[in-house]
């Protein structure tokens, strides 16, 4: 089968290996679509990870085979999974727990299982109730599934705040109350005024950055919750002071364990085939493998017309 090995910064090589069998208790499925994450960009730009490497971890497709032992799954059916590498092939074989149907109305590039769960685990842990001010700092892919759920889950007042017109242009077309731009607006002040100077119930960090931390921060009111959902791959520094003085509940929104994550991707299915979260439109560009390159290069730049690319092997 192919796959594609990342051999060093920039380069990922098609090879040729083995298609997986699968072991017992193990399920083998032809890979359909593969998202490509966010969390990858430093692997390709060489900041951390070793190389060669075969990653990608956002697949949905069909199984072609059941190892012995699985009588919960069955030959032909859709499904997503759950995995932490080797995505992006023809085939994957992984441990028949973390495999997850899709419904019949689901198609395989809105089934990315994986960051789907995230934000629903996020927003499990946040407990965000109804009428609630909530406030997304970065609405790229994953603040635009946060933004559909948050409003599910009832909040209030949906503000978004981003410097890339484009995504606030989406978040309203998806439901944000209010759209804002740090290049033109004063956010914290804007805040301040909508919640009457109080701040926001819950302000959730989807940026990764210290910037997007350090104005997250400053937007949620007394004994409100700061919601770190963004991808940081380094040190931070935080405003202890500021912390203590408004008594925040600061939430971190990723845990590592499998189970959970297979948890929130089962609802995040759910959620799909009821219509309630619609992921076609923030997927703006799709790849062959052989573009993988290419797939990466722009996901890497982010320019004003990309949400989210995905390999199609």
């Amino acid at each position: 089968m192919r796959t594609a090995v990342l051999e060093g910064p920039g380069k990922f090589v098609i090879r040729e290996v083995p298609i997986p069998q699968p072991q017992d208790g193990e399920v083998l499925i032809k890979v359909a679509s593969c998202g490509v994450c966010h969390s990858e960009m430093g692997l390709w730009d060489g900041s951390f990870g070793q190389y060669p490497s075969r990653i990608g971890h956002e697949v949905s497709g069909t199984i072609v085979q059941l190892g012995s032992g699985v009588d919960s799954l069955s030959e032909g059916q859709r499904v997503t999974i759950f995995t932490d590498r080797h995505g992006y092939s023809e085939y994957v074989a992984v441990p028949a727990e973390y495999v997850i149907p899709i419904g019949s109305n689901t198609s395989f590039t809105a089934a990315l299982g994986e960051p789907i769960g995230c934000v629903v685990n996020g927003l499990r842990r946040a407990r965000i109730g109804l009428g609630d001010t909530v406030v997304l700092v970065g609405v790229g892919f994953m603040g635009l599934i946060m933004l559909q759920l948050v409003r599910i889950q009832g909040a209030g007042k949906v503000i978004v705040v981003d410097t890339r017109e484009s995504a606030l242009s989406r978040a309203a077309e998806l439901g944000a109350h209010l759209c804002l731009n740090p290049k033109q607006d004063d956010v914290k002040q804007v805040v301040m005024d909508v919640t009457g100077g109080a701040g926001a119930d819950f302000v959730i960090e989807l940026t990764g950055n210290q910037s997007g931390l350090d104005l997250s921060s400053e937007l949620v009111r007394i004994r409100g919750s700061l919601v770190v959902f963004g991808f940081h791959t380094s040190e931070r520094r935080v405003n202890m002071f500021l912390w203590n003085w408004r008594g925040l509940d600061v939430i971190n929104a990723h845990e590592r364990d499998p189970r959970i994550y297979v948890e929130g991707i089962r609802v995040g299915m759910k959620l799909l085939e009821a219509g309630s979260l619609d992921m076609e439109p923030l997927v703006t560009h799709k790849f062959s493998l052989e573009q993988i390159n290419e797939a990466f290069a722009v996901a890497y730049a982010r320019g004003e017309d990309y949400v989210k690319a995905v390999i199609e092997p």
